[in-house]
C-alpha cells in the first residue's frame, strides 16, 4: 500500500521546501551586488532583502512540514527516545522560520553588527535543536529497521553534516559565501531524500509482532 495521504504530503513539503531553497540560493550567486559586501543584505538591496528572507521563511515552513512527517512516521518506533528526539527535531525546525523572519530587522546593517549576531542567534538555535533531534532519530530509525539501512540513515547523515559541516563553514566563510550555498545545497539535498523516502514508505495493516523475552 503507498504512504498514507498526510505522510505524502509531508513527503512533497520536504522536497518543494528544499528545491526552492535551491533555486533561491542559486539565484543569489547571479546576482549583481546592490550594497556593499559588509551589509546584511548583500548582495542584495535592503528592499530586496525583505522579499528574500520571506521566500527562505517559507521554504524552512516547508522542510519543517516534511521533518513533522518524519517525526510522525513509525520509522523511529515509539518510546521515550522518539519522543524526545521528535520534539528537539520540531522545535527546532520550526524556530528556524521566525529566524528567517527576524533578520529582516537588521536588513541595513553592517552583517558583524551586534544586533545581527544577537537575531542570527534565533536561526542558530533552531538549528541546533533540530540537528541534535535528527541525530537522535536517526539513530533510532537505524535501530528500528522499518526503512532499509540507506534510507533510515538519511536523518543520521543530516542531523551530522549541519552540525559538523554546514554551521562551520557558513560561520568561518559567511552565510553568503559560495562554500556555505554548497554545504547548504547538500543539505536541502538531502532534507529533500528524507522527504522522498516519506514518499516511498509503504505502511501495512499489521502491527509489529512484540519482541519476546530470552525467558519466554
Amino acid at each position: 500500500m503507498d504512504a498514507n495521504p498526510a505522510q505524502a504530503r509531508c513527503g512533497l513539503a520536504a522536497i518543494t521546501g528544499a528545491a526552492l531553497a535551491v533555486i533561491g540560493n542559486a539565484a543569489l550567486l547571479a546576482v549583481d551586488p546592490a550594497v556593499p559586501d559588509d551589509k546584511l543584505s548583500w548582495p542584495l538591496s535592503p528592499h530586496a532583502y525583505v522579499l528574500m528572507q520571506l521566500f527562505f521563511a517559507l521554504t524552512q515552513a516547508l522542510m519543517a512540514v516534511g521533518l513533522v512527517g518524519l517525526v510522525r512516521s513509525d520509522v523511529v518506533g515509539p518510546g521515550r527516545g522518539a519522543r524526545v528526539f521528535g520534539g528537539l527535531t520540531v522545535t527546532g525546525i520550526a524556530l528556524t522560520v521566525p529566524g528567517e523572519l527576524v533578520l529582516i530587522l537588521a536588513r541595513g546593517d553592517d552583517a558583524d553588527a551586534g544586533s545581527v549576531g544577537a537575531l542570527s542567534s534565533v536561526f542558530g538555535l533552531g538549528v541546533l535543536l533540530a540537528d541534535i533531534g535528527l541525530i537522535g532519530l536517526g539513530v533510532l530509525a537505524v535501530r528500528q529497521r522499518r526503512w532499509p539501512l540507506a534510507w533510515a540513515a538519511l536523518p543520521l547523515v543530516l542531523g551530522v553534516f549541519q552540525l559538523f559541516v554546514v554551521t562551520p563553514v557558513s560561520i568561518s566563510q559567511g552565510f553568503t559565501s559560495v562554500a556555505s550555498f554548497v554545504a547548504i545545497g547538500i543539505s536541502d539535498l538531502l532534507t529533500a531524500l528524507i522527504g522522498v523516502a516519506l514518499l516511498r514508505d509503504r505502511v501495512t495493516d499489521e502491527s509489529p509482532v512484540p519482541a519476546r523475552s530470552l525467558g519466554a
